[in-house]
């Protein structure tokens, strides 16, 4: 039958393959350009065309992940990918500048033994050199480039790699670390609520509505759109899916005679751990010891119960309960493939600890259960059928789109439901949950009457856009709120201004008199860097401001902090020794989130105060 193909063959699936050895196809963006110079230096290191390139890469990579191979990188908002790319090269030089620092090398050989293992620069299985320049220079690269690209690719990978091993760091540059991470302060500080000075504020409708007449451009709608559909569901295929009885019972067959060979066996064990005596021989004495006594004074039950070393089973006379060939260790499956129920095995080896184990009782005749695996194995057929006839639905949808037909013909001619959506912004398009299908939706070119189509698990979705609605500016009684609060904010962002001011004068005099509800006086001592006291941009601040010295700094929320770094104590050598092993122990969370503050807070954050030169 050539309806059940899918099934023998298997589903077919889409894998993102986005783990490459050498990145050396890139996807450009339009918006960058063709050529890429003059894009400055990171903390030293420059930025180069092909820098550039592999970040474009990696950030379409991901994005990939995220929303699907049919991501277009060009649908992206300027800014935001200009955001995403600076991103990724900082975080790509960060390493490289971590990895120079601790004078981790990388050699120009190693370099050239990576390239020429790459198969894509190879023919035969033997590296081609004029393939390799080729397809380099076909992407604006010279060799020499790439060469130095690979060389730090693999330092940076030496550096990933050796962040791994427990065993990497010398001592004093552990001691380094950790004198680093665990010093404390004690900080005297202000702190100027900016909600609080926000919320006192009460502008009035006139300035609302003068606000709003110079500002209408603030308060533009949402560019809305509607759309042709056509949803193509695999669920509707499912009740077309006939599965003929011989074909179960033939396929079937082979399962029910695996279902009945490996019949549930159920088993009890006494264990005997190894550690627990001076020397192998003897543990085994102690378990013959025990054996000799089964079926005479004791039951195999009652041995378990008083010496079995595993405390679980021992309180149920030693019971495992039933296996169906893959529960319980493989030495013990081996040996009841050889015995009797109601049998007692040799003495068997785990690790550190050896058993007998007791053949209890065996379940041949399961009815339920191989009723319900046979449902389910008719359920699988119907499943892979039904995308089958899915997949050929949307081989024919694609014939037709190639034709010029539309969407609203295409659902005609394939006898399928047609719908016409309500106009609607991105955020009010209720008609899909998945994020994938508005992106998707809302990324049409509607310039030419275009039509695409969207391949999910379980549906297909055609669409075209069949109205747009170009952003308007809202009515001012749709808006009230928000220019109320913008009005809020923007007065409270002047009022903290002066207040800051005045109350670092005011400090710098030893005058200051606290006056107003908004601002908090209060000392917290012994704060470390993870401490949760202190926004972590403040707290980052904080530490990097020298003693006594009265400092600013605005945070995240708009909140001020004007503070005073009063004591500043390093750990003890003591302490420091008490501690290395766990900061040798990179495979616990601490440590790593101690290993991530180092890179983030001291090497990124150090770029990124630097970063105005590259220009992307």
């Amino acid at each position: 039958m050539d309806a059940l193909r899918s099934f023998l063959s298997g589903r077919r699936l889409a894998v993102i393959g986005i783990l490459l050895a050498i990145p050396f196809v890139f996807f450009g963006s339009s918006s960058f350009g063709t050529v890429f110079t003059n894009y400055g230096k990171v903390n030293g290191l420059t930025v180069s065309n092909l820098d550039v390139n592999i970040a474009i890469n990696s950030v379409t990579s991901r994005l990939q992940q995220i929303y699907g191979q049919e991501f277009n990188l060009d649908t992206l908002d300027q800014g935001v990918l200009n955001s995403l790319v600076k991103d990724e090269i900082i975080s790509q030089k960060a390493l490289l500048y971590q990895a120079l620092k601790m004078n981790l090398s990388s050699s120009e050989d190693e370099a050239k033994r990576l390239i020429m293992a790459e198969p894509s620069f190879q023919t035969d299985g033997r590296f081609n050199q004029d393939i390799f320049e080729a397809t380099i220079r076909a992407n604006g690269i010279l060799p020499n480039e790439y060469i130095e690209y690979i060389q730090n690719s693999s330092l940076v990978d030496n550096f990933l790699f050796a962040l791994s091993d427990s065993n990497f760091q010398i001592e004093s540059e552990l001691k380094k670390q950790i004198r680093l991470l665990e010093q404390e302060r004690d900080i005297d500080f202000f702190k100027i609520d900016f909600n609080l000075l926000k919320n006192e504020i009460n502008p009035t409708l006139e300035s609302a509505l003068n606000y709003y007449e110079d500002n209408k451009l603030l308060f533009m709608d949402d560019e809305k759109r509607s759309f042709n559909l056509l949803t193509v569901s695999q669920n509707q295929f499912k009740e077309l899916v006939e599965v003929p009885e011989d074909f179960v019972e033939s396929e079937y067959q082979d399962y029910l005679d695996k279902i009945n060979s490996n019949a549930e066996r159920r088993i009890s064990h006494i264990m005997i751990d190894l550690l627990n005596y001076e020397s192998v021989e003897d543990a085994y004495d102690a378990l013959k010891s025990i054996e000799n006594r089964i079926g005479n004074d004791l039951t195999f039950e009652e041995a378990a119960t008083q010496y079995s070393d595993d405390a679980f089973s021992a309180a149920v006379g030693g019971d495992l309960g039933f296996s169906s060939g893959d529960s319980f260790p493989l030495e013990f499956e081996e040996a009841l493939d050889f015995m009797s129920v109601n049998e007692i095995s040799e003495i068997i080896e785990i690790d550190e600890s050896i058993h007998i184990i007791k053949f209890t009782e065996e379940n041949k005749d399961n009815p339920k259960a191989i009723e319900i695996m046979q449902e389910q194995f008719i359920d699988d057929l119907i499943e892979a059928e039904s995308y089958a006839l899915m997949m050929d639905i949307r081989d024919e949808i694609e014939d037709l789109l190639l034709s010029g037909l539309s969407v609203e013909e295409i659902a005609n001619t394939l006898s399928q439901e047609f719908v016409v959506t309500d106009a609607a912004g991105y955020d009010e398009f209720k008609r899909f949950d998945e994020l994938i299908v508005k992106d998707f939706l809302f990324g049409i070119d509607y310039s030419n009457d275009f039509a695409d189509i969207l391949e999910l698990d379980t549906k297909l979705i055609v669409a075209s856009v069949s109205m747009v609605i170009e952003p308007s500016v809202l009515p001012f009684e749709n808006v009230t709120d928000i220019v109320f609060d913008r009005l809020r904010e923007n007065q409270a962002n002047l009022e903290i201004i002066d207040l800051q001011n005045n109350l670092m004068i005011a400090i710098n005099d030893d005058s200051y008199v606290l006056e107003n509800n908004n601002i908090l006086k209060d000392s917290f001592i012994s704060v470390k860097r993870g401490s949760s006291l202190f926004p972590p941009d403040v707290l980052e601040a904080i530490f990097s401001s020298k003693l006594n010295t009265v400092s600013q700094k605005k945070a995240f929320n708009s909140d001020i902090y004007i503070y005073k770094v009063s004591e500043i104590r390093e750990p003890s050598e003591d302490f420091i020794n008490s501690v290395i092993p766990e900061y040798q122990d990179f495979s616990s969370t601490t440590s790593l989130v101690k290993l991530n503050l180092i890179l983030e807070n001291e090497i990124s954050k150090k770029i990124r105060d630097n970063i105005k030169n590259l220009n992307i």
